[in-house]
C-alpha cells in the first residue's frame, strides 16, 4: 500500500495521507451502525487471503473517514487439524441491537468491501486530496 512514496518526509506523509484519504473503502457508514468485527485466520491459505488484504488495504480507510467506528479484528491461529475449519467472517452490529453478518472465505477483498458497503449502507466519502 505505501510502495513508491516519495524519500522526502513530508512528501511520505502527504503522500500517505492521500492513499488513506481517497481510494477503495473511502466510506462513510451511517450513525445506525454500531461496530464492525473482522474474523479470519492469521496465516493465508485456505480462504482467508482476501480478509487479510480487506484488513491491510481497505480498513484503514474505513477507519479514517469513520474515526467514531468500533473495529475489531480477531486474527484466530487454529490448531493443527482444524484449519479448514476456521471461519472468516465480517460482522456488522447495528445500534438497536441486529447483527448481519457475511461469510468471506474465498472471497477477494474488492468483493468484501463490495460486501461491507451493502451491509452497513455506507456512501462514499469525500476526496480530500493534500497538497505538498
Amino acid at each position: 500500500m505505501y510502495k513508491s512514496l516519495p524519500k522526502a518526509r513530508f512528501g511520505r506523509h502527504f503522500e500517505r495521507l492521500n492513499l488513506l484519504s481517497s481510494g477503495a473503502g473511502s466510506v462513510t457508514v451511517p450513525a445506525e451502525v454500531k461496530s464492525v468485527e473482522l474474523i479470519f485466520k492469521k496465516r493465508t491459505p485456505d480462504g482467508h487471503m482476501g480478509p487479510r488484504r480487506f484488513w491491510r488495504e481497505n480498513l484503514p480507510r474505513v477507519q479514517f473517514h469513520n474515526p467514531e467506528l468500533p473495529i475489531r479484528v480477531v486474527r484466530i491461529e487454529p490448531e493443527a487439524g482444524e484449519y479448514k475449519k476456521v471461519p472468516a467472517l465480517l460482522k456488522i452490529n447495528f445500534q438497536d441491537g441486529t447483527t448481519q453478518q457475511a461469510d468471506i472465505k474465498y472471497k477477494h477483498s474488492n468483493e468484501i468491501l463490495e460486501e461491507f458497503v451493502k451491509l452497513t449502507k455506507a456512501k462514499p466519502a469525500e476526496e480530500v486530496i493534500l497538497g505538498h
